[in-house]
């Protein structure tokens, strides 16, 4: 029971540093609070035994720093960079597999990864939806409650600043003409 209670502690940290991460238009800050975020996120999985979810986790972890300094450099990660992050999550998933589920896990990762690796941060933000969906149903599957609550808390973040910078891009595009 007290390793359930901490797991659903550890994903509340988490969820307020990803709801704060997306209010950032520049990459390099939105990567440091992913960062953050990704390290309570993956205790809250392993302090319930969920390997798949915890430890491609921490390949995340890994994989935003990596971004964090190509991004502080402005440059982009080489092809092999994100091939070396896509075999890795389907490696640690393979490894550590327990039940069917973890496939929903093991492809978000995937998508995750793909999502990270455009440098396009509001192209960014629409390609993070979709994995989110998968992890919620995981996250409730594997009894991460709070874990669920964070992603759907994401997925909502996500669609306010995929308009309200949509809207701002717009704005700022036509302003003349207004």
């Amino acid at each position: 029971m007290t390793n359930f209670i901490v797991s659903q502690i550890l994903g509340l940290f988490a969820l307020i540093l990803v709801c704060v991460s997306y209010s950032f238009n520049e990459k390099g800050k939105f990567l440091i609070y992913q960062i953050s975020a990704n390290i309570f996120y993956s205790a809250s999985f392993l302090f319930l035994g969920v390997f798949v979810g915890g430890l491609n986790t921490i390949v995340s972890i890994i994989r935003v720093i990596v971004l964090y300094f190509f991004e502080r450099k402005d440059k982009s990660p080489s092809t092999g960079v994100y091939v070396l992050f896509a075999m890795s999550y389907l490696l640690v998933g393979n490894i550590c597999f327990q039940t069917q589920f973890d496939i929903m896990a093991i492809i978000a990762y995937e998508f995750f990864n793909v999502a990270m690796f455009i440098r396009d941060i509001g192209f960014t933000r629409i390609l993070m939806v979709f994995p989110n969906i998968l992890i919620i149903i995981y996250n409730i599957i594997s009894q991460t409650y709070t874990n669920a609550i964070l992603d759907l808390t994401e997925i909502v973040v996500l669609l306010i600043m995929i308009v309200k910078f949509s809207w701002s891009y717009r704005y700022k595009r036509y302003k003349h003409i207004i």
